[in-house]
């Protein structure tokens, strides 16, 4: 046949890409093989005529632009949706045996995919001796077209009166799991994963669970519940246990003739002022009871193991800036309210906020220094990049205001940043492959939409009988010494180091408890905390993602909300038992967990919770897939770097772990960092308090542990 460009530009003008076209052109060319396509398989009647169907499957082309469309940058950066310079993709075949049909399908649908010249449906017509089928083949990108039942009986029209014998021969539990594997491929940057990998030994864990669930209910109309995931940990396995919407995964659409291109939703002016999200108005709470200052200062440190080019790197965390406008928000009364303000790219530039080195330096004073900056957010941008050298080589005190960056936003910028990096030592400005929904835009809606009482009943009832917070001490330990004088938030920290054995256990551990991680380390630290002090019970602090709309999964901010849980830890349970309780748990809040604590504070409380203290003395959180380790590309090869972990004598929590999980040239490494207030804990406590926590990981970790009592364990 013939390929001739049948439209004009008048017929389907450039439009943009819709976020759900991005989003699936970006997953497409991450993979090295494409999005696999949906194929569905149809008999044609008999006494069908099968030139007759190809040319109504032209003519189609022809009236219906949309389905020849295709997908390429402008000058710009961004992705446009173009008319297609060929006709209808159309395939016709001989087959000699109905059983080869299928085979044949598929065999077409993995033939390359470049949609930036077909378009997104493509047409066989695969005849046999005595039957002949219909084959469409369709790009998820081509979700909003109508779904093959449509098409078919628009080519075939009087199908209609034959419908109970149009049945697709691909299985809907496949098709789920399929989509499912995608989209784990996808959140895992694991290409390879086949259907029967485990979601978790390509390095998942609870935050990438929650970006993988909100996407196939958003995009898919697929739900999963968290602890399916933790439970049934292949695409395989999970695909039975899907309740699926068949709108969205058979689109359901009327005349094809009808189709009409996506839209974008109306631009955000990001220079505008808009109001806080509920995190960051629970957040400024805090940080205004406490006098302001460094309390929510993130002082990262990254060392270079490699040189890196200083001049490039402040070109390439500029292009971030830009990309992500929520990093530079200024902070500004309007009467009674604090609103945040997006910085002009004019007026960044005329800030100072990036440092060169300036020769061999002392730097332990200087990221000391970095780290107790009081940032003016009315001002000036939250973050501050400062290069130091020592004899050993280059250091970057990486200073963000908490107010504008979460963990999740973390490993995202460093994604980013590796991205612009490369760009900017090629010499050219990165090209994104696609857009990024703003902060400001999330918090605009989410302040109209106000807070969900559900949800906040949903703590209170949960709480309502949660132990009040107390430090965290032996019986017999001596009384603390008097801090009358003591600023509240003074302390110290220390790290926890935990054997590679121990660590390498615990991982297995969670596996044979269908429980993440977090889930793991979670119940051996509560459970030390508990037996150490003679608790009943325990009320910890955590944090949650806050993230529950996939629009915004790829948006750098502050989206992180706290919670609290209530926990028993009795002598008669077993760590199996903790760990699936401490599950269920957590996984059982996500759905609530917009609402920040002290909302719920003030309602357990009738409105009379002070400022800066919490409901909860101990915090438990997990860096997962610490991305602060990693390389960026240089013009020798890779620039590899690993965090500092910086000096910080402050905090507004009694007693905090932060449980690290890094990922070092592939080898994970496992740690814990604990904070605390010195007010609350003397030297001696922190040595019981260290070694309660060592000595329960290991008990969890010996070997057939899972299902003795803890008691036993822990004498």
């Amino acid at each position: 046949m013939t390929e001739h460009n049948p439209h004009s530009n008048k017929q389907l003008s450039a439009r943009a890409a819709t976020p759900q076209e991005a989003q699936i052109w970006l997953e497409h060319q991450q993979s090295e093989t494409g999005v696999a396509p949906i194929v569905e398989i149809l008999e044609l009647p008999a006494g069908t005529d099968p030139g007759t169907v190809a040319a109504s499957f032209v003519q189609m082309g022809n009236d219906t632009p949309e389905l020849i469309r295709c997908y390429q940058f402008d000058e710009t950066g961004e992705l446009l949706v173009y008319p297609g310079q060929t006709s209808a993709p159309l395939h016709i075949r001989w087959v000699q045996n109905v059983s080869d049909i299928e085979n044949m399908a598929l065999d077409l649908a993995s033939e390359p995919w470049d949609l930036a010249e077909r378009g997104p449906v493509r047409l066989a017509i695969l005849l046999g001796s005595s039957t002949s089928h219909l084959a469409l083949i369709r790009h998820p990108i081509a979700v909003d077209l109508p779904n093959t039942e449509s098409l078919f009986a628009a080519l075939v029209p009087r199908s209609k009166n034959q419908a109970t014998e149009i049945a697709p021969s691909t299985d809907p539990t496949d098709r789920t799991a399929q989509i499912i594997l995608d989209e784990f491929r996808l959140a895992l940057d694991a290409p390879d994963m086949t259907a029967d990998c485990d979601f978790f030994d390509f390095g998942g864990h609870s935050l990438i669970a929650t970006r993988v669930i909100g996407r196939l209910a958003a995009r898919h109309g697929i739900s999963l519940k968290f602890n399916d995931l933790f439970s049934h940990t292949t695409a395989a396995t999970l695909a039975p246990l899907a309740e699926t919407e068949t709108g969205l995964i058979d689109q359901q659409a009327g005349d094809w003739a009808a189709v009409t291109p996506g839209t974008l939703p109306a631009p955000v002016e990001t220079s505008s002022r808009t109001p806080l999200s509920h995190a960051q108005a629970s957040l400024w709470k805090i940080y205004s009871a406490l006098g302001f200052g460094p309390t929510f200062n993130i002082p990262f440190a990254l060392r270079f193991l490699d040189p890196v080019d200083e001049t490039v790197f402040a070109a390439a965390f500029r292009d971030i800036l830009e990309r992500h406008s929520a990093l530079r928000s200024r902070f500004i009364s309007q009467g009674s309210d604090i609103v945040q303000d997006c910085m002009p790219m004019s007026e960044v530039d005329q800030q100072q906020w990036f440092w060169h080195s300036e020769g061999i330096q002392d730097i332990a004073p200087i990221l000391a220094e970095e780290a107790a900056y009081d940032f003016d957010l009315a001002q000036e941008l939250p973050i501050r990049l400062r290069f130091v050298r020592d004899s050993q080589g280059q250091v970057l005190s990486f200073l963000f205001h908490h107010i504008v960056l979460d963990e999740w936003s973390v490993n995202l910028m460093m994604d980013d940043l590796a991205f612009a990096y490369a760009a900017r030592n090629s010499g050219r400005a990165p090209v994104w492959p696609q857009p990024i929904a703003p902060f400001h835009d999330f918090a605009r809606k989410q302040a109209e939409a106000g807070f969900d009482q559900k949800a906040l009943d949903y703590w209170v009832d949960a709480l309502k009988d949660a132990s009040p917070p107390k430090p965290i001490r032996a019986n017999a330990a001596a009384p603390l010494p008097s801090a009358t004088d003591a600023h509240v938030a003074d302390g110290g920290w220390t790290e926890i180091m935990l054997d590679r054995a121990v660590s390498d256990a615990l991982y297995a551990l969670s596996k044979e408890c269908s429980a993440s991680l977090f889930n793991t380390v979670y119940a051996a630290i509560s459970c030390a905390l508990q037996r150490l002090a003679g608790l009943d019970d325990l009320t910890i602090g955590t944090s949650a993602s806050g993230r529950t709309d996939p629009d915004y999964f790829d948006t750098v901010g502050y989206f992180t909300t706290v919670t609290a849980h209530s926990l028993r830890a009795p002598g008669h349970m077993t760590p199996r038992g903790l760990i699936a309780t401490v599950r269920d748990m957590i996984n059982g809040s996500l759905p609530h967990c917009e609402i920040p604590i002290d909302l719920v504070e003030d309602a357990l409380s009738g409105g009379t919770a002070p400022l800066g203290e919490h409901m909860f003395e101990v915090f438990i959180q997990i860096h997962a897939q610490n991305k602060l380790n990693g390389t960026f590309e240089g013009p020798h090869g890779p620039i590899r770097f690993r965090q500092v972990d910086p000096e910080k004598s402050e905090s507004v929590l009694g007693l905090q772990f932060e449980v690290v999980e890094d990922v070092i040239e592939g080898a994970k490494r496992l740690r814990m960092m604990m904070s605390y207030r010195s007010a609350h804990y003397s030297a001696d406590d922190v040595t019981a308090l260290v070694a309660a926590v060592k000595n329960t990981c290991a008990a969890f970790a010996r070997t057939n542990a899972v299902d003795r009592t803890l008691s036993e364990l822990l004498p």
